[in-house]
């Protein structure tokens, strides 16, 4: 089963799918190379050329798993936790928002109306700069007059939801749009 991107154990998933690309990636041009040279018996050849050529997207898929082998997922034991709280609030996890300065693991984030929050489980992540971050591109795409809070209190992110969830439900194509974006910019 293919988990979606902003579901709980994305980055797992994709983490061990990355390296195991990865691998046949190398593989392949390591057979391809070594068909060469012993058929050969030299490696100046036609083969050398293309193992090498093959190497490009391996490298490539190498880059991708070094960044899915840095992102951390959402704890199973935040997942278990968050449960009671999230009732009918979209909610995404597993989430490692990607900028030019900075990148952000957030654990979890709930969407609902026009309001947006976050947890995050890395004491290191600057909230602050994340919530501009966030800010940002949802104006760029049209998005804008938005609450948008990061926390690393879990009782005070868990307080927020329950706000959150008390709000009526006015424009679920909103919620959707907006989560959509946020995954757009998360690894």
């Amino acid at each position: 089963m293919k988990l979606k991107k902003g579901c709980y154990g994305y980055l797992k998933k994709q983490r061990k799918w990355e390296t195991i690309k990865t691998i046949i990636d190398f593989t392949i041009s390591g057979a391809i190379f070594a068909m060469g040279y012993f058929t050969t018996g030299t490696k100046t050849n036609l083969l050398t050329i293309v193992a090498v050529l093959g190497c490009l997207p391996a490298c490539k898929s190498a880059v991708i798993m070094f960044m899915y082998l840095k992102a951390k997922s959402c704890s199973g034991e935040c997942y278990e936790k968050l449960q009671p709280y999230v009732g009918n609030t979209l909610m995404l996890y597993d989430l490692y928002l990607t900028s030019y300065e900075k990148n952000y693991q957030i654990s979890a984030m709930a969407v609902k109306n026009s309001s947006l929050c976050g947890y995050t489980e890395d004491g290191k992540c600057d909230l602050t700069a994340g919530e501009k971050h966030i800010s940002e591109i949802l104006k760029q795409d049209g998005y804008e007059g938005l609450t948008i809070k990061l926390f690393s209190n879990f009782s005070k992110f868990t307080d927020r939801l329950l706000q959150m969830e008390s709000l009526s439900d006015k424009s679920e194509k909103k919620e959707v749009a907006i989560a959509e974006i946020i995954k757009s910019i998360s690894l």
